[in-house]
């Protein structure tokens, strides 16, 4: 007995074992591509486990660089989602490497060995030049945000469609996604892509400053998910897919002691996609061709196998499969004699999360008028296929129903048809003799003709505000933004009484700067995206605001950044001291008026 003990705690343990060994990833990036003779290059492995482990990188030879210093570090980070703990042990090992000669080089995967088992990173390219100045003509696209320091920050917005050649009605996917080698406190949207010529379905919309890391060419940054679009091309021809342009924020490091840092904000745009968009072939294109461009299945089946006469018996389609789900006409009923079909009834039910998956359910209500054993013929459906360029043609099986003699003859009322109800015997009237008009009187002499003409003209003198009102909120972008503070503030402030509510800390924090930042944006006429602590500030002395409620507002706007990146915790008790001093700054703010920007 004990011994079959141990033998199952010891396979317990291989087989944990194993489980740990397939989840470590391995992975290797620089500080940078380009590095001149004089420097030294970065090089990291970082080997992830779930669990610690004991394994070392193996550096293999490294051409034109030498190994002139290293260090390790150990990190471990735990998650909780939905009442599950992840455990995820990072190990770092840095490697100093100073280059030998000039040239473009490749560093080899890095290997780990690890319970039999060989993981490796991928290869980095890098180039080493003779002195600085290279290096500044070399990395000449590189975009430098800040001119006043030292700190060169690379950020780019990246489209990527999962297709570069599709067909009239193949959906696709496009995503877009930031990468920055420096951590972003801020994002907000000046410009998404509209898509001229597609049908648009946004499958993922970031509400988070959130981020995961990838090592692009060797680099190590930090990946912004911002959004997903799944596309259905209308019509043949080659597109520039629209380009995303977000406003992103970064902060920059302190110059000295006294300088606290500060932030700084820059336009970027997303890189051009080419999508060639090809027409459907006319040749072979079977007539009941509907539109359905993927690849489907298709089944049927009926609600009762039995039934009496005027009783409705349901028909059921399911097409399942991938392509354009919602664009395509349900398959026509044949004809049964004896039995009466109606109009059919759709539903799409598409899956998460690109919407190119799912099923289209229709249902056909038959209502038999004469008994026996009837056979519903098999119904075809046609759709392209865009991987064999191909039309095929499925087809469900025949299904048999058998009709009984109900109570209700043939050829009379016997059912209410959907959508249309019919009434037999009730189609004559009387005719009406008697003339029941028996006093003629003039209308002008009428009251409630008076009433009318008075309230038609008031009716113009209020459409006439209102145009007015209309043509000054459309012109005057200050004065109607203005109008709507309140409004957007009460909108604001609930999401901060709901996050207060449930004692949502991040949420509260979140909500109640968007809620100032969004008021003061609409208040002075400035972007809600560039409303940053000097920005506000700047427009308070422009507009002569007391010292006083400036400085609170600053304080304000301060202890919400510093909640959101520092961690800051707090009490139930002290979010509704902050709710309060919120409420206190708004009624200050709302007493005062602004010069508007224009």
């Amino acid at each position: 007995m004990i011994k079959n003990i141990l033998l199952f705690s010891l396979l317990i343990l291989t087989l944990t074992s194993m489980c740990f060994a397939d989840n470590i990833s391995v992975t290797s990036y620089v500080d940078k591509n380009t590095v001149s003779l004089n420097e030294l290059l970065n090089l990291t492995v970082e080997i992830k486990s779930e669990e610690q482990i004991d394994a070392e990188p193996e550096i293999p030879q490294l051409t034109g660089f030498q190994i002139v210093g290293q260090s390790s570090s150990s990190s471990t980070s735990i998650e909780i989602i939905n009442n599950e703990m992840t455990r995820s042990v990072t190990q770092s090992f840095t490697y100093s490497l100073r280059p030998l000669k000039t040239g473009s080089f490749t560093i080899p995967p890095i290997y780990t060995k690890f319970k039999n088992k060989t993981f490796r990173s991928k290869t980095i390219n890098v180039t080493v030049v003779e002195t600085n100045s290279n290096i500044q003509q070399t990395r000449k696209n590189t975009q430098k945000l800040d001119k006043n320091t030292s700190n060169t920050i690379q950020i780019f917005l990246q489209a990527t469609p999962s297709k570069s050649e599709v067909f009239i009605g193949e959906p696709f996917t496009v995503k877009y996604i930031l990468y920055s080698n420096k951590g972003l406190v801020g994002l907000n949207a000046e410009k998404m892509p509209e898509f001229a010529g597609f049908v648009k379905e946004e499958t993922f919309q970031t509400k988070n400053i959130t981020h995961t890391l990838e090592v692009i060419s060797g680099i190590r940054y930090y990946a912004y998910h911002i959004s997903d679009y799944t596309l259905f091309p209308t019509y043949a021809n080659t597109f520039n897919l629209d380009k995303m342009e977000l406003l992103c924020a970064y902060e920059v490091p302190a110059k000295s002691f006294f300088d606290f840092g500060t932030t700084k904000r820059v336009y970027i745009q997303s890189n051009t996609s080419t999508i060639k968009i090809k027409s459907i072939p006319v040749a072979g294109q079977p007539d009941n061709f509907s539109g359905a461009v993927g690849q489907f299945d298709i089944k049927s089946e009926l609600s009762s196998s039995k039934v009496k006469t005027g009783e409705s018996v349901t028909l059921t389609l399911t097409i399942a499969g991938s392509g354009n789900i919602r664009m395509f006409d349900p398959p026509t009923m044949p004809v049964i004699p004896n039995i009466d079909t109606f109009p059919p009834e759709e539903s799409d039910d598409l899956y998460q999360p690109d919407n190119i998956s799912g099923k289209k359910v229709i249902k056909y209500i038959l209502i038999p008028e004469e008994p026996g054993t009837y056979n519903l013929p098999a119904i075809s459906f046609t759709y392209f296929e865009p991987r064999s360029e191909t039309y095929k043609t499925i087809n469900t099986r025949s299904l048999s129903l058998n009709i009984e003699r109900g109570k209700i003859v043939p050829g009379s009322l016997s059912y209410i048809r959907p959508h249309d109800i019919d009434i037999q015997g009730l189609d004559i009237h009387f005719i009406i003799t008697k003339n029941i008009i028996s006093d003629y009187v003039l209308i002008v002499k009428q009251a409630w003709f008076w009433i009318f003409i008075v309230l038609s003209l008031l009716s113009i003198v209020a459409a006439l505000i209102i145009k007015k009102e209309r043509e000054k909120l459309l012109q005057d972008k200050a004065y109607y933004r203005a109008r709507i503070s309140n409004k957007k503030l009460q909108k604001d402030l609930d999401e901060v009484q709901a996050a207060l509510k449930n004692n949502d800390v991040s949420g509260f924090i979140v909500a109640a700067a968007n809620a100032l930042k969004n008021f003061i944006a609409n208040k002075c006429n400035i972007s809600a995206g560039a409303s940053t602590i000097q920005d506000i500030s700047s427009q308070f002395n422009k507009n002569k605001l007391p010292q006083i409620d400036v400085d609170k507002i600053i304080d304000f706007l301060k202890m919400t950044d510093s909640a959101r990146f520092g961690g800051t915790k707090f009490s139930h008790e002290e979010l509704e001291e902050k709710y309060n001093e919120l409420n206190t700054i708004l009624q200050n703010l709302s007493k005062t008026k602004f010069r508007k920007k224009r």
